[in-house]
């Protein structure tokens, strides 16, 4: 399902008798933001006021618990409150439903929402169905004539569409960007981020190299920035710059390395903005230095050993006179 960026909440929402008894009780304030979250969650899935993971997979305490960065026992104690209230409800398979969802919320426009989203992964599944299409074509030709072309082109029918259906469902493909989300800090994906990612994929005409280069590039960041907003800004980057393929995007990042090499190795000027030449010593220059050096240690060495010599002469010298 495609998310939407917003529902409505009711500016009269607390004055509403049941929001004033979850206020009252023990940890009331914590209760009421993670029912607002379960509507924004909602949203997310937009699917007529169920929350899930996927249709297949509900969300267990402990996810919504890592979610909504809430104690666990806070999460079951609020399900279980508003369940009472009669807000939410529990299907057979363990689905969250939010109660008169559709009476508080523009259903008409989360169904265009959802509609967008069809018509756009279908658009998707055509193009990429018509590439592999006349990929056979062009095979066929090279080894037969006209007919035999379309009979096989008609026969793959089946198998293109199985493909598009892995490909769709990110199984089996080495650019598998659920998995590549969850394997590297972004956290669980939602069907709504893996439907925006596929949507990126057909605006970059079926490349999902570039997409998956976009993650990567998000997986190198701060663990603050691994979430779909960052990668969502990388790829309105790259298109508005008009890349095409990944040799693109090496292109400018080679060229970025080159004009920060540039920026950093620029020459030094003198006061009469002039540069700087950099004086080049030969060899012979550090070993003199280093022998005058030793020279003149030497030399400091031995007039201080004559100056102890003398001064012990002079005691001597001293004492044979007492003595005499």
């Amino acid at each position: 399902m495609s998310g939407i960026q917003w529902i409505k909440l009711s500016v009269n929402m607390f004055d509403d008798e049941k929001i004033k008894l979850l206020e009252k009780m023990p940890e009331g304030n914590q209760m009421l933001i993670v029912w607002i979250r379960l509507l924004a969650l909602a949203g997310k899935t937009n699917d007529k006021g169920r929350i899930y993971l996927n249709e297949n997979v509900p969300y267990t305490e402990d996810m919504l618990a890592t979610l909504f960065n809430r104690d666990v026992g806070i999460i079951r104690v609020t399900l279980h409150t508003l369940q009472s209230f009669g807000m939410i409800q529990k299907t057979e398979n363990g689905l969250i439903e939010i109660e008169n969802w559709e009476k508080h919320q523009n259903v008409d426009g989360m169904e265009r929402v959802r509609e967008q989203t069809r018509k756009r992964v279908e658009k998707h599944r055509e193009a990429m169905r018509q590439n592999r299409i006349a990929s056979g074509d062009s095979k066929g030709n090279k080894e037969c004539n006209v007919t035999s072309s379309v009979t096989v082109t008609q026969s793959n029918a089946i198998d293109i569409d199985k493909e598009l259906d892995k490909d769709i469902n990110n199984n089996n493909s080495d650019l598998n960007f659920k998995d590549f989300w969850e394997q590297n800090g972004f956290g669980m994906m939602l069907p709504v981020e893996l439907e925006k990612l596929l949507a990126w994929v057909d605006d970059f005409a079926g490349n999902r190299e570039i997409v998956m280069k976009a993650l990567e590039v998000t997986s190198e960041q701060g663990a603050n920035k691994r979430n779909y907003a960052y990668v969502n800004k990388i790829l309105k980057n790259w298109e508005s710059r008009g890349f095409k393929t990944i040799a693109d995007v090496d292109a400018a990042e080679k060229q970025r390395q080159i004009e920060l090499e540039q920026k950093y190795n620029k020459p030094t000027y003198n006061k009469y903005n002039k540069p700087v030449k950099e004086e080049v010593l030969p060899d012979w220059f550090d070993k003199d230095q280093k022998q005058t050096k030793q020279e003149t240690s030497t030399t400091g060495s031995s007039e201080d050993l004559e100056k102890q010599v003398a001064e012990i002469k002079a005691q001597l010298a001293a004492r044979n006179e007492v003595q005499a």
